[in-house]
């Protein structure tokens, strides 16, 4: 049986075609490039932190 695995959300701040968040446990600024439109005007995302390795979704509003 799987389990219902819960990620913390974080909010996230569109530059360019770049979505930028801070971990909120090691305080890491973080990025997520796109280069395809599409995908870069999702409001959630998946996230990793690239230094201590959390995973999070990433929202971005409007």
């Amino acid at each position: 049986m799987m389990k219902s695995v819960v990620k913390p959300t974080v909010i996230g701040t569109r530059s360019g075609y770049v979505i930028r968040f801070t971990c909120p446990s090691c305080f890491k600024e973080n990025s997520i490039v796109y280069n395809m439109p599409k995908a870069y005007y999702k409001e959630s995302r998946e996230g990793t932190c690239i230094q201590c390795r959390k995973h999070y979704t990433v929202l971005t509003p409007d």
